[in-house]
């Protein structure tokens, strides 16, 4: 979803608009389902998995706290 106004859009620059959530084990995944390339440099914004949305099974499995939603 493209914001009203953004200067990475309006200035052509290969971006994207989700956050970028980096899961323990090294995987990543981007919370905009039209995301082609989960490149970091790409996302303004980056969240690891425990912090994201409540936790992930993953955080659980390397032994870190997983936040209640």
């Amino acid at each position: 979803m493209r914001p009203a106004s953004c200067a990475s859009c309006e200035s052509a620059l290969d971006h994207c608009h989700g956050t970028l959530i980096v899961h323990a084990a090294g995987p990543v995944e981007c919370t905009e389902s039209e995301c082609f390339d989960t490149d970091r440099a790409r996302h303004l914004f980056m969240a690891d998995c425990f912090d994201a949305a409540g936790g992930c099974a993953c955080a659980a499995e390397t032994g870190r706290r997983t936040r209640a939603g």
